[in-house]
């Protein structure tokens, strides 16, 4: 799930033959993914921002002829859509989990941040905003930190947290979950950041998912 941050986003530099250099270098090298779900932030110098999710949900294996593009599959989503393919009403547009996200600070702060992760992806936004916020993290930091997630009675624990944390959690849940390391589980918090005041770029690309982060 690749995540840029830009300074400028005219055609004249999406199409420069230095910056398309990059891409190949940085992008397409990494592990194809011909399903799931992708995220993009972008913030270019002037300020302005984006958060793109987008999804072929399990995938429809039918490609739209001439063009490369998967059609989704969004009624094979069993979270929200647990009574199968069949139970759909007509007429009745889906809901979706994608929260792409701009959030701007007191002192103009930008950042814009999406994930990929079914019902992981708001535990997942809302923990990094968090950090950056709250604990006063670097965007770095902030996304690197581990996660936890709530879902039907069961806590799931990324590794990374302190064990009197972990101890205090599993006291107030019975039911609790472990994972070792960093996990794709916990979705892929992309994301970016501009400081007016210092005229600052900064980004991060989640590990867990293989974001990469450009600043050009």
């Amino acid at each position: 799930s690749p995540r840029w941050a830009a300074v400028t986003t005219t055609p004249d530099t999406l199409l420069n033959p230095g910056f398309l250099d990059i891409y190949r270098r940085r992008v397409l090298g990494r592990p194809f993914a011909p399903r799931g779900t992708t995220h993009i932030s972008v913030i270019d110098g002037a300020g302005n921002a984006a958060a793109l999710t987008t999804t072929n949900g399990e995938g429809s294996a039918y490609l739209v002829p001439g063009t490369g593009i998967m059609v989704n599959n969004m009624l094979g989503e069993e979270d929200i859509n647990p009574y199968g393919f069949e139970k759909w009403p007509e007429d009745v547009r889906m809901s979706s989990m994608m929260a792409p996200t701009l959030m701007i600070g007191p002192d103009g702060e930008m950042t814009a941040i999406g994930s990929g992760g079914s019902n992981r992806i708001r535990t997942a936004i809302l923990q990094v905003l968090l950090n950056l916020t709250d604990f006063a993290m670097d965007i770095d930091e902030a996304v690197a930190s581990p996660r936890i997630h709530f879902e039907n009675g069961l806590l799931s624990i990324e590794d990374g947290f302190d064990e009197s944390e972990v101890a205090a959690l599993t006291r107030s849940f019975p039911k609790v979950e472990r994972w070792d390391g960093r996990n794709f589980f916990f979705g892929g918090a992309h994301c970016v950041r501009f400081d007016p005041r210092r005229k600052n770029f900064s980004g991060t690309g989640d590990l867990r998912r293989g974001g990469v982060s450009v600043v050009v």
